[in-house]
Parts: structure tokens; C-alpha cells; sequence
């Protein structure tokens, strides 16, 4: 469609801009984070970058954060830099009741040492795969959509990714001891055809780094195990609100140890990779 053309187009050329791009973004608050310093956004389509969904955005002004709360409809401005997005001039310019929306997940999460289920996958080639094909190996598990827009959710997965597959390749402690696997949680979208597309985009090695969807609720279910949190909007595709989460998986099927959010990086999946190949 004509929007992901220009949504594509658009992030490649945030992507070779080393000063970074603004965009104005008008939107209700839905939810606050001061932890995190999040604040989540259902907004309108922000013209020349996306369009309209329900998104968490990072604030680097905590007070400014503290400031807001849910129900306020806001306008702000959005900035695009280095691989990083974040919301700034944040102004209040009304009021209005917050819409019931999908009940929050339940979860049923692993312990590290519990063995991760054997969910059935289907891969960007269109074949069926299990994680049980990788025993004996270390595997590290990541969610995104490939229709994700914010450069620093599931675009900054796929360059951590990237790093690792390089970083196997030479080390030979790692090679041929090492899978990743990256799931999405879009089926309806990003079927083998997009995966295998998207796989090639971001420079996947197929032996070393697979591609896979599935069912929908067995996706879901299985997210849920390592805490990974998903919520559609079926009215507005594609509107997913989602977290970020990475698992790994030792030789054996066991969780090992879910890495939480953006912030991780490559080396830190290096490190749990190797440890889990030393401990087996």
C-alpha cells in the first residue's frame, strides 16, 4: 500500500540522517511509566512517518513525564536520531474519558531451568520447524512485527541479531553452537513470503538464523512464557502494543535467562550464549 511505501522510504532516510528528523504527534495518553520514563500514546497518523497507532514512547525529561497523566489528549514532538526515537515538548491540549480496551494478558511465566515448550513454527521458506530441531545448541529467542516503525522496538532486535550472527561466525566457540530465532507475532501479515523478505533485508544467514510465525494463539501463548505482552487493536491494523523480550535457551530446551526491554546489548546475549554452552 501507499503508506508502507512512504513509511519505508521514510525510515531509510532517517536511518542515513545523522542529525535525526522531527515529526509532530498528536495523541491521548494512555498510560505512564516513570520508571522507565514511557509514556503510551494511542495517536494520530504522524504525517511523512506513520501511521496511526498505539505506541509507548520513551520522554528524557522525567519531570516533564511527571507532569502528565492518563486521559490527556497531548501534542508533542517526536525525534528520530541515531537509531533512538523519544518524545519532547509535551503539551496538554485537553481532556477526554479513556476507552475500554482488551483486558491486560495473563501470564504463566518460565523459571530459568524449566524447559521452554516445543510450539510448532513455520519458517520464512514455508516449513514447518520446532525449537527441538536446534538441541544441542544454544538458542536465543526474539518477537517483533515486521511492520514495526519505531527504529528502537523491533528494527533495533533485528541489528542486535545482526551483530550476534556476525560475532558466531567468528568465534569458533560459538559457530555451529549457536541459533537465533526471531518469531512474529503478526501472522496475518508477515507470512513466509515477507518473513523470507524481511530475513534478507536484515542479512540473516539461514543457518544460523531463522525466521518463524505461526498460529496466532500459539504464538501468543508462547510469548507469554518469557513475558512478552501483546495487544491488537482489530479495529486499526496494525495497531500492536508490545514489549520487548529475548530468551535463551540452553542445549537442553531450558530457559536460561530472558533479556527485558531495548537496552541490552549485543555482547550481553554473547555472554549468556556462551555461559549457556560452557554450563552444558
Amino acid at each position: 500500500m501507499a503508506w508502507r511505501a512512504l513509511l519505508m522510504s521514510t525510515l531509510l532516510a532517517v536511518a542515513a540522517c545523522s542529525r535525526g528528523q522531527e515529526y509532530e504527534l498528536r495523541g491521548q495518553v494512555l498510560a505512564i511509566d516513570l520508571e522507565r520514563q514511557e509514556i503510551r500514546v494511542q495517536h494520530e497518523d504522524i504525517k511523512g512517518f506513520m501511521p496511526a497507532m498505539t505506541m509507548p514512547f520513551k520522554v528524557r525529561d522525567g519531570e516533564v513525564l511527571a507532569a502528565r497523566a492518563p486521559g490527556e489528549i497531548i501534542r508533542a514532538t517526536l525525534v528520530v536520531e541515531g537509531g533512538r526515537t523519544y518524545l519532547k515538548d509535551i503539551e496538554k491540549t485537553g481532556q477526554a474519558p479513556l476507552a475500554e480496551g482488551p483486558s491486560p494478558p495473563t501470564f504463566d511465566m518460565l523459571d530459568a531451568g524449566e524447559a521452554v515448550p516445543d510450539e510448532p513454527f513455520v519458517d520464512q521458506n514455508g516449513d514447518s520447524r520446532r525449537l527441538s530441531e536446534w538441541r544441542g545448541k544454544a538458542v536465543a529467542v526474539t518477537f517483533i512485527y515486521t511492520r514495526c516503525p519505531l527504529p528502537d522496538f523491533c528494527p533495533l532486535m533485528d541489528r542486535h541479531f545482526a551483530a550476534v550472527q556476525k560475532a558466531v561466525a567468528a568465534d569458533p566457540g560459538l559457530r555451529d553452537r549457536v541459533h537465533l530465532v526471531t518469531v512474529s507475532f503478526d501472522p496475518d501479515f508477515d507470512r513466509p513470503p515477507v518473513l523470507k523478505a524481511h530475513a534478507a533485508r536484515a542479512g540473516a544467514d539461514p543457518a544460523v538464523w531463522s525466521f518463524v510465525t505461526g498460529d496466532r494463539e500459539d504464538i501468543d501463548r508462547f510469548g507469554s512464557r518469557f513475558g512478552v505482552s501483546i495487544i491488537r487493536d482489530e479495529q486499526a491494523a496494525p495497531e500492536i502494543v508490545h514489549n520487548l523480550r529475548t530468551a535463551v535457551i540452553d542445549a537442553k530446551g531450558r530457559l536460561v535467562k530472558v533479556l527485558s526491554g531495548n537496552e541490552w546489548q549485543p555482547a550481553d546475549l554473547l555472554n549468556e550464549l556462551r555461559s549457556s554452552i560452557d554450563a552444558r
